[in-house]
């Protein structure tokens, strides 16, 4: 949530994110639930993350934030940032239960950045 009291959207944390963000490859995973859950807005569906979800396969970051304009709401899934060729991701934003987003990341910019603009 926003220290206004507007929700959170994966596109607002994306958002946050650039430039690093559309740098980056990324990858989309299942939830706690097993499966990744999503509503799109009218016209427009889920079909390309459920796809990709789980395979490994990877993303633009400019690629994900325009599809993530589609999303209404992310129920439950991880998307992980890579920097090139690595093998381990520098963040992940899981969403739990709709209820919320968690970043993890070792870059103190990062959080510092989402601290500021979401209620922590």
């Amino acid at each position: 949530m926003r220290e206004d009291g507007r929700d959170v959207h994966l596109r607002d944390i994306l958002h946050l994110l650039q430039p690093r963000g559309d740098l980056a490859a990324w990858e989309l995973d299942h939830g706690e639930e097993g499966e990744f859950w999503a509503t799109a807005i009218r016209g427009h569906d889920i079909d390309w993350a459920q796809a990709i979800a789980g395979t490994g396969q990877r993303l633009s970051g400019a690629a994900l934030r325009a599809r993530a304009d589609t999303l209404l709401q992310v129920i439950t899934g991880e998307f992980r940032a890579f920097e090139g060729a690595a093998a381990a991701p520098w963040l992940s934003v899981i969403a739990f239960d709709s209820s919320f987003y968690a970043i993890e990341t070792e870059d103190e910019a990062v959080l510092a950045l989402a601290r500021q603009h979401f209620i922590w």
